[in-house]
């Protein structure tokens, strides 16, 4: 691994004043951030005299217990239980709309350049009630944690659009803050004691994005360290032809887990990219090589076969799923154009939205100069 001074994230770390304050919701001491690192779109600036009104969020889900959506005793995980998948959708239907409804108010905001300040105060709004509710502190097993996980990142880079929208009265991003560096530093700790193979496949991946969106909100270096240590664990995998070992062994899914694994892995780079480091540099392009491979695949997945041992399935990149799923490409192309030989197809299916990631990445990658 390279050695990296994480001055560049943070550059008045080292003279600023530690302290602590108690978020009584969540129940958790937390170390206040000196600032927050640089973004990787636009953060329009703008103020309001209060919160506006705005529709209700979903309950807010204080603890929660999940179940994987894969058949029991399926070792490739790749064969879904329709009763499971359905249980587990219904589980997190709310979870969902908070996620993505959090991302549309952000984007509305960032859209119109910091004029649009009611969508800008929901999406505050609607992060403040679940803040102080304490939401999402409990998980009661690590599907869970890792459902947190991903929708944490996808919280913390919609915070991240409308964190400069000054409210003069009672602003909530005190509150917002220390309830997202709670839920990351808890994430980081289970995290850390994982001893299989989701200590190291596409979950830490998303975890490490979480906490490398948390910290560009919050200052929080060691956040900040974790996320980056987390996509070397990744990077480090990537094989010379591009592929990931883990993500091999998913069977007929294996093309959509490398796709799935490389939008963390892509999007926590941009967010290192924007604070000095270079992580597609290390391990010799690794990061570029898995792209390559990924992207490929949608062409022909011939290759990804021959390494999975079986047949994929079908993939249709015009579908909102399929949109989705290579959503990431946005911030990859605007850095790289002209690099994935599967570019001009994914872009075709502009604008592409991931609410996981902070919603119209289209329109986020395009933001700033």
């Amino acid at each position: 691994m390279t050695g990296i001074s994480y001055d560049a994230y943070f550059p008045d770390m080292r003279i600023a004043t530690s302290f602590c304050l108690l978020l009584g919701a969540a129940g958790s001491m937390l170390s206040a951030p000196a600032s927050a690192a640089n973004a990787l779109f636009a953060q329009p600036r703008a103020t309001i005299a209060g919160l506006p009104d705005c529709p209700a969020p979903p309950a807010p889900i204080k603890r929660l217990a999940t179940q994987s959506m894969y058949v029991t005793g399926d070792k490739s995980y790749s064969k879904i239980d329709p009763k499971q998948a359905k249980a587990r959708e219904q589980t997190l239907a709310p979870i969902q709309k908070f996620t993505t409804d959090v991302a549309h108010f952000a984007n509305h905001y960032v859209k119109s350049g910091g004029k649009d300040v009611k969508a800008g105060g929901c999406a505050l709004v609607w992060l403040d009630i679940w803040a102080k509710a304490g939401a999402m502190r409990t998980m009661a097993e690590h599907e869970s944690q890792f459902v947190r996980s991903v929708n944490l990142a996808g919280w913390a880079l919609a915070y991240a659009q409308v964190r400069n929208l000054k409210v003069e009265k009672d602003a909530p991003q005190p509150v917002i803050d220390a309830w997202l560096n709670g839920m990351a530093r808890d994430m980081q700790h289970h995290f850390n004691g994982l001893k299989n193979v989701t200590g190291r496949n596409n979950h830490r991946y998303w975890a490490g994005l979480a906490a490398s969106a948390v910290a560009m909100d919050t200052g929080t270096k060691s956040l900040a360290d974790w996320g980056l240590a987390s996509a070397r664990i990744g990077l480090a995998q990537i094989t010379q032809r591009g592929a990931l070992p883990a993500e091999l062994t998913r069977g007929r899914r294996a093309r959509h887990y490398h796709l799935y694994a490389a939008a963390p892995l892509v999007m926590t780079a941009a967010i290192a990219d924007a604070n000095g480091v270079d992580l597609y540099a290390e391990q010799d392009g690794a990061l570029h090589r898995l792209v390559r491979f990924a992207t490929q695949s949608l062409l022909s997945p011939s290759r990804i076969a021959e390494l999975a041992g079986v047949q994929q399935e079908p993939f249709n990149a015009t579908t909102a799923v399929g949109r989705q799923n290579v959503a990431w490409m946005e911030f990859y192309v605007r850095r790289f154009p002209g690099r994935s030989p599967a570019e001009a197809m994914i872009l075709k299916g502009r604008p592409l939205r991931d609410d996981e990631l902070g919603g119209d990445l289209t329109m986020l990658a395009r933001s700033l100069p």
